[in-house]
């Protein structure tokens, strides 16, 4: 597992600053952060706040005016670019492949110019295509004829061929979809838990920061630092007006998709097991201010009964033998609280069921979604 101690970091910007000839102010200010081994670290702020300048510093893409900047512990400079680059995987925001190159060959380009023999190349492009969940099939075909989706997983691929252990990447979503991008997101969240590299992302869009990023670094524009944080950190406490403003006014939602059922307490809920009678489960109704109930076997959800049904029926009637409906607002430990809400209240039980493939953990209300804040 990656070393996520306080005190190391992969990457560290001390007093960093950018201007540009012809400028009279900065395009990064004084800029200190620190970027631990393993994690992924966002970017955002407003256009002009130096977050692409930023990320090009840190690569030397860019050189800084002043300040100073370590990756793995050694002073960049100290280093010929070339080899710093070789420590870093860099994904752009329009992919950058060559066009001439088939697929192949483009994610072979940086093991090829580092010297590595054929075999060694075709083993690794094996290993990648797997890695990046790519089609096999597409690797002797060429840039155009992919997809927006299917270019940046190449893109991903070539940066990660040299193995480095920093990933750079600039805005890398941006040029696809919706339903694209954040299957994409999914996709580099998975592949993180298996290559535990250390991620800087630069983004523009807050919800992508939020759901990538262990931490994020909120600038202002000439590249100030205004909070550097958690996703729940900064949603809880804004740091400043601005953050508060960046953040938008769904703070609250925005926290609960950081959070997970399993983070709450759930209820028993208004359950009874089939050996119960007709009175015994009304009673249960009464006792929860339900209009039906739950029947639950041995930690099986079987559905649940209408009130109106069981007023119907002697009260010495076995529940076990009636016909029960199949419940529809159920969601799992790992749902996030935000998509919890939603099943909730868009159900006529005004709770959901928690289940564990099909045994039952108990009911999660809108009460204990709110609490979820509070843990």
């Amino acid at each position: 597992m990656p070393d996520r101690s306080p005190d190391r970091h992969a990457i560290g910007l001390r007093n960093v600053t950018k201007t540009f000839a012809g400028s009279a102010l900065p395009a990064v200010g004084d800029l200190t952060l620190a970027v631990r081994p393993g994690e992924i670290v966002a970017l955002v702020g407003p256009s002009g706040c130096g977050k692409t300048t930023t990320l090009k510093m840190i690569n030397r893409l860019v050189e800084p005016t002043s300040g100073t900047i370590e990756v793995l512990g050694d002073d960049q400079r100290s280093m010929p670019a070339h080899e710093l680059r070789r420590r870093i995987g860099y994904v752009i925001q329009q992919i950058g492949l060559f066009p001439h190159r088939t697929i192949r060959r483009n994610m072979g380009m940086v093991p090829e110019l580092l010297g590595w023999d054929g075999d060694r190349i075709a083993a690794r492009t094996d290993e990648l295509v797997g890695l990046v969940g790519l089609d096999p099939d597409l690797l002797d075909r060429y840039p155009a004829e992919l997809s927006g989706g299917q270019q940046q997983r190449v893109g991903v691929a070539r940066a990660l061929a040299a193995d480095p252990p920093i990933l750079l990447m600039d805005e890398p979503y941006s040029a696809v979809d919706p339903i694209v991008r954040e299957r994409l997101q999914d996709e580099l969240l998975a592949l993180q838990a298996k290559v535990h590299k250390t991620i800087v992302l630069v983004t523009h869009d807050i919800d992508e920061a939020m759901r990538l990023a262990d931490r994020v670094a909120i600038l202002n524009v000439g590249g100030v630092l205004e909070q550097y944080d958690t996703p729940d950190g900064l949603l809880a406490a804004p740091a400043s007006p601005f953050v508060a403003s960046f953040l938008g006014r769904e703070r609250g939602l925005r926290r609960l998709a950081l959070r997970r059922v399993a983070d709450v307490e759930v209820i028993e809920g208004p359950i009874v097991r089939p050996s119960r009678t007709v009175a015994e489960a009304l009673d249960v109704a009464d006792e929860h201010g339900t209009s039906w109930v739950a029947v639950v076997d041995e930690r099986q959800l079987g559905g649940w009964i209408d009130r109106a049904e069981l007023e119907a029926l002697p009260g010495s009637t076995s529940v076990g033998g009636l016909a029960t409906q199949r419940f529809v607002a159920t969601v799992g430990a790992t749902t996030p609280l935000r998509e919890a809400l939603d099943v909730i209240v868009t159900s006529r039980s005004r709770m959901a069921a928690v289940l564990d493939g099909e045994r039952y953990l108990g009911m999660v209300t809108i009460d204990q979604v709110a609490g979820g804040l509070d843990a």
